[in-house]
């Protein structure tokens, strides 16, 4: 009868250990399975927000690009089709300013620990000086003949400027793939190229404002 019950009990235990051990079995799996799922969903969001950090910074290029080569047609523009040409440079400009703004409003809120409004206060107004509906560029090139001196000056300090910005954004190249992408989000690389076209759009916006 010992041996029986000893047998029984040995038997119990065995099956209590192999019910234990599948349950642990399937609780670390599940566990494994929930934060794997974490993991990807994470890696997702940052590599979405990584690529929307990397198509605003090309598109900051973009309008540093586009901005010197308008101011730059302009000054020896001498036809209509070339007024025309710089019209186009601008107008392209114009539609790259939003997503610039966004990213310099960005580096400014990573690299200072100040929230996006406040951030947000210092690159609005230089970035409406140089673009906005009250800027002198609305209407240069559109008159006959050659440019006023004050609008000479006004293309010069936007060519130069604009030049600043493109080399500023030039020590940084964009990525284009996924482990990049959460770079972008991870390392700071980009944010000092972006810091320094901050402040040359401030300087610009600055230098414009004490013209006549």
């Amino acid at each position: 009868m010992t041996d029986n019950g000893e047998n029984k009990t040995g038997k119990k235990r065995s099956y209590t250990l192999a019910v234990l051990y599948i349950s642990i079995v399937v609780l670390t799996t599940l566990i494994i399975m929930v934060y794997s799922k974490y993991i990807l969903s994470d890696q997702a969001h940052t590599t979405d927000k990584g690529q929307r950090l990397a198509e605003r910074y090309a598109y900051a290029q973009v309008f540093a690009d586009r901005l010197h080569d308008w101011a730059d047609t302009l000054l020896v523009a001498k036809t209509e089709p070339e007024r025309i040409r710089a019209a186009k440079l601008l107008g392209e400009a114009h539609l790259a300013a939003g997503e610039t703004t966004g990213l310099l409003i960005e580096a400014v809120h990573l690299e200072t620990e100040q929230s996006r409004e406040q951030a947000s206060e210092s690159i609005l107004p230089a970035m409406n000086a140089i673009v906005g509906a009250e800027s002198p560029m609305v209407s240069i090139g559109e008159q006959e003949g050659a440019l006023t001196a004050e609008q000479t000056a006004f293309l010069t300090n936007v060519r130069d400027g604009a030049e600043q910005m493109n080399e500023a954004l030039a020590r940084f190249r964009p990525p284009s793939g996924e482990a990049g992408f959460r770079q972008m989000v991870t390392l700071p690389e980009w944010r000092a190229p972006a810091l320094a076209a901050a402040e040359q759009l401030q300087q610009l916006a600055a230098a414009l404002a004490k013209q006549p």
